[in-house]
């Protein structure tokens, strides 16, 4: 079962502005990772500080984006002044998914690190595309414009998975509150689109020679790296199963022993290579397991989980 993990520290009332929700990718604007508050970034920020949100991500990075709706970010002056609201957005990588327990880090590190101008009953949102953790600290003065507030929030690695989430940091008069929120969305299952299995030259298997397999999620598509034994360093190797198991979230992976299509070989037992590349449709699945099979004997060898299901 996949997890649906809401947000945590909620506080506060939750945004209720109409437009908060229904955001989409194709009408942000975009801050990739590195930039600062200088030159052509700062045009770009300026001109975005409207109800259209301010990407900090970039979206070709996020596989199977369908299923990870950004993390939005809203800021409301609720206050009976104008606001400079100086924002940093940090990768909380201390943390894992406790991000609300971090404190971000300013400098090179930072992802969006900028002062805004905001109006008095206006708002500013941001768009978190990439599936991660973050640290988020949001600095501003007082309506009495002498005095400032800080607060400092973390939105976890999980939400992004199949549910749409979104933290609304309100500045008033008398500081600054939180309040997130998340609701679910169809996750879509994963669809084996197209399978496929390059095989190593064999040799003779050493002493230490092991059987082995690793698995990497990448490009929406598994990559298992790979080696069997064989009777001989001749024998083939087939790709015989690579199918999802909605019922358990489960992508299974089979490579098994094939012929020898040689006549004749050298005489030891062998050690095969293989790489196979599964492409997929929807999203990753939670676990990929392969299994190695011999003649009528079929060993699993890994069972790893997708980032996501971390």
């Amino acid at each position: 079962m996949r997890r649906r993990d809401l947000l945590a520290g909620t506080t506060g009332a939750v945004c209720g502005l109409a437009g908060c929700t229904g955001s989409t990718v194709d009408r942000f604007r975009t801050i990739h990772p590195g930039t600062d508050s200088s030159g052509d970034t700062d045009r770009d920020v300026a001109e975005s500080e409207s109800d259209d949100a301010i990407t900090v991500g970039d979206p070709d990075d996020v596989p199977f984006l369908g299923a990870h709706p950004p993390h939005e970010l809203t800021l409301r002056n609720e206050g009976d002044r104008d606001r400079t609201v100086s924002v940093t957005i940090t990768t909380d990588q201390g943390h894992g998914d406790d991000g609300a327990d971090s404190t971000a880090d300013s400098g090179d590190d930072a992802l969006l690190e900028h002062e805004f101008e905001l109006p008095a009953g206006e708002r500013l949102v941001l768009s978190l595309i990439e599936p991660r953790s973050y640290a988020i600290t949001v600095t501003t003065s007082g309506d009495d414009g002498t005095s400032e507030s800080t607060v400092t929030d973390g939105v976890s690695r999980r939400p992004f998975d199949c549910l749409r989430s979104r933290t609304t940091i309100t500045l008033r008069g008398t500081g600054i509150e939180t309040a997130s929120s998340s609701t679910t969305i169809p996750c879509p299952d994963p669809d084996v689109v197209d399978a496929s299995l390059a095989v190593g030259e064999g040799e003779c298997a050493g002493r230490t020679d092991r059987e082995r397999a690793t698995v990497e999620f990448t490009a929406e598509r598994v990559v298992i790296a790979g080696a069997l034994g064989t009777p001989t360093p001749c024998h083939d190797l087939s790709l015989t199963e690579a199918t999802y198991d909605a019922d358990r979230d489960l992508l299974a992976v089979t490579v098994a022993v094939g012929t020898q299509p040689a006549a004749t070989c050298i005489d030891c037992l062998g050690i095969v290579g293989y790489d196979a590349r599964i492409d997929l449709e929807g999203r990753y699945p939670d676990t990929v397991a392969v299994r190695h099979e011999h003649r009528d004997e079929t060993r699993r060898l890994t069972t790893t989980e997708s980032p996501a299901a971390e």
